[in-house]
């Protein structure tokens, strides 16, 4: 009897005792690439691993920014990353190449996409387009300007595509409307003072989900509570990010996001909250519909970026998001 209780004294020290007694599970190794820098873009992911709540989960993520010349599905599928961030268009024509990937949340129900126009020009939707000069940046298509003019019927030729290398020519005048996104350039230029409009993409059918979280399919079977447990928690620090803008915008500036400006960030986490919470994603964060897949796999086959149309639920699985927000928890 006295040495069953000397060994459970033993181990109840050992048990307070840092660094000492029975080793913890070690944490599992996993890369997230994203698709753009590190700012209020990925908050949740960002506020979530600021917080410790990757380790307390059992993960150790390592969070990559945008790398000039590679693509976050050429990265996962290289096993550079576990998993990556897309937009919708992106997966559809990677998935209609044969390559292997399936999303598994999207960050955002719309996106944030947008076309921007000086106030003062009195353009604020796309049929008033015709003979005006659109600027566009060199990383950018012209699909997204293709789907609103067809959206109107506006003959794409009946507009003057003007390749622009920052927000300046838009300021001299040099060109009538912009390509952007209304978290990001359309901001920049009302930071600046410019009094600025929009039209937004999304309500002239440019119907894809943004930042989009994908996986292997490999993945999916073999590491599926990895997956699971990434998930859960940066849904909650997205959760998290949108109720507190601006401690959120602080945290990124600071540790992950010098160059950018709290208030800014701030702002644009707004404008992300919104298009993040349209359509189910008011009740359910991250959750994807067949339906709106299958818009987006018509509008890339009507402009000719895939071969032929692919099966919508294919494309992403609601595995992980339905085990977080419907199974109950033991």
């Amino acid at each position: 009897m006295k040495n069953v209780c000397v060994t459970m004294m033993c181990l109840f020290i050992m048990a307070l005792c840092p660094g000492q007694g029975l080793a913890k599970e070690p944490l599992q190794p996993m890369t997230i690439q994203l698709d753009w820098v590190t700012n209020v873009a990925f908050a949740g992911i960002l506020a979530a691993k600021d917080r410790g709540r990757y380790r307390e989960a059992g993960i150790d993520l390592t969070i990559r920014g945008t790398e000039s010349g590679l693509s976050p599905i050429d990265a996962v599928l290289a096993g550079k990353a576990q998993i990556g961030v897309a937009e919708g268009a992106e997966i559809i024509e990677a998935m209609a190449k044969g390559q292997k990937v399936r999303a598994i949340a999207t960050h955002f129900q719309r996106s944030p996409y947008c076309l921007i126009s000086k106030e003062s020009s009195g353009i604020t939707v796309p049929d008033q387009l015709t003979g005006k000069r659109i600027g566009i940046s060199p990383y950018d298509t012209t699909l997204m300007l293709k789907i609103v003019l067809a959206n109107q019927a506006v003959a794409f030729k009946d507009i003057v595509l003007v390749r622009i290398e920052n927000l300046q020519p838009f300021i001299n005048d040099e060109i009538d409307v912009c390509q952007g996104y209304m978290s990001n350039e359309l901001l920049t230029l009302r930071d600046q003072g410019h009094k600025v409009a929009y039209i937004p993409a999304f309500n002239y059918g440019y119907d894809f989900y943004s930042s989009v979280c994908f996986v292997t399919d490999a993945m999916i079977q073999k590491q599926p509570e990895l997956i699971r447990k990434f998930l859960e928690v940066s849904l909650r620090g997205w959760e998290e990010a949108f109720k507190n803008p601006a401690t959120t915008a602080q945290v990124v500036v600071e540790k992950y996001y010098p160059e950018g400006s709290v208030p800014h960030e701030t702002e644009s986490l707004k404008i992300l909250k919104f298009v993040a919470k349209l359509g189910e994603g008011r009740k359910y964060l991250g959750w994807m519909e067949e339906e709106y897949w299958a818009k987006g796999v018509d509008i890339l086959h009507k402009f000719k970026h895939i071969e032929k149309k692919i099966p919508a639920k294919d494309l992403f699985t609601l595995e992980f998001l339905r085990n977080i927000y419907f199974m109950k928890k033991k």
